[in-house]
């Protein structure tokens, strides 16, 4: 009988446990799925929330971490768009062990897979799948799960929206810079943006008009807002962080009856009191109404807008030590010690556990 082959993973071995480094076995795919060997593994606050509060997580112990980068080196039946060898990114499958991203090795779903062109690398590409895949949602998916609006996904619908002021809140976060690219590839203008000052640059790089200080108070940015458009209304406002403040914001800029995608489901009264509605977004490829809208982009545009420099990565920061490194990294997206960069782990580089 043929030895369980096995693996390093960072684990959580129960609720409101640690991170710990332990032996996990190596998956056989299934129908239309792939075995990738990770090659970097981005970090997000999302990993240090759930180990911290015990949601979402059912069965311990548990494997977390949302995006990864790699290789395939092996293949499921029943797929045929993917062979070994691909370089690959992809979201995880929210929160099954097998498919999450703080391991070596880790199945991936071939419906949300896209293939990595030659002009990003690994950790470059490890940046994306979150934070897309929430902008995505918020933007396309269907109310109230996002704001219903047509991707731009072929040439007819590329732009449809030019002319209509979008505000994106959090704009350097990962899901903010997301956000703003694909409001540019929808045609958003102005694209508004609230941000630190020091990543103006970067962000209007991306595709963002009008780089407002984050640090405003509610009546200078709603007046800042005010003017930039010329008075139209503001219908779309993208929450890619959610709390009382940024809500604040948002409500003071939306039209009645306009839409708030919040990255966060827990919006509190100053939202749900306003005449506006609410989006709240789960990013995730498991539930049915994201199902179509994430296999048109991972597998039909997300290669060729990353190949134009349509989409571009985060910046990166890379985490010393592989896997073994994540929790001190995680310590820093917990004391907001992290703006306008992604920290990425390499998988490959961890220590062998002998050697801990």
């Amino acid at each position: 009988m043929q030895a369980e082959l096995k693996q390093i993973a960072l684990t959580i071995r129960e609720k409101f446990g640690p991170f710990v480094l332990s032996e996990a076995p190596i998956y056989k795919p299934g129908p239309g799925e792939v075995l990738i060997k990770l090659c970097a593994s981005a970090l997000n606050p999302a990993d240090w929330l759930i180990q911290k509060s015990g949601r979402a997580v059912e069965k311990y112990p548990a494997i977390l971490g949302f995006e990864l980068a790699g290789e395939i080196v092996d293949v499921g039946p029943h797929v045929e768009n993917l062979k070994r060898g691909d370089r690959v990114l992809t979201i995880s499958r929210f929160i099954q062990n097998e498919f999450m991203c703080f391991q070596q090795y880790a199945l991936g779903a071939a419906a949300t897979i896209a293939r990595i062109p030659d002009n990003i690398t690994y950790e470059q590409a490890a940046t994306l799948p979150l934070g897309l895949s929430t902008a995505l949602t918020g933007l396309f998916s269907e109310f109230p799960h996002g704001a219903g609006l047509v991707p731009p996904f072929t040439p007819t619908t590329e732009g449809k929206y030019h002319g209509t002021p979008i505000v994106i809140i959090a704009g350097s976060s990962s899901v903010g810079q997301s956000t703003i690219q694909l409001a540019k590839l929808a045609g958003f203008s102005p694209i508004i943006v609230t941000a630190s000052r020091r990543n103006t640059d970067f962000l209007m790089s991306l595709g963002a008009n009008y780089v407002l200080d984050r640090g405003l108070e509610v009546t200078a940015f709603s007046e800042a807002v005010g003017v930039i458009t010329a008075g139209k209304p503001v219908e779309i406002v993208f929450a890619a962080l959610t709390n009382p403040e940024t809500e604040k914001l948002a409500v003071s800029v939306l039209d009645k009856g306009g839409i708030l995608i919040s990255s966060n489901p827990d919006v509190s009264e100053i939202a749900t009191k306003a005449e506006v509605k609410i989006a709240k977004v789960l990013a995730s490829p498991s539930v049915p109404w994201n199902a179509r809208l994430f296999t048109d982009f991972f597998t039909g545009k997300l290669t060729g807008w990353l190949e134009r420099g349509d989409i571009k990565p985060n910046r990166v920061e890379i985490v010393e030590g592989g896997l073994a490194g994540v929790v001190g990294a995680l310590k820093k997206l917990e004391e907001n010690a992290v703006s306008g960069t992604k920290l990425v782990a390499r998988p490959p580089e961890t220590p062998a556990l002998s050697k801990l």
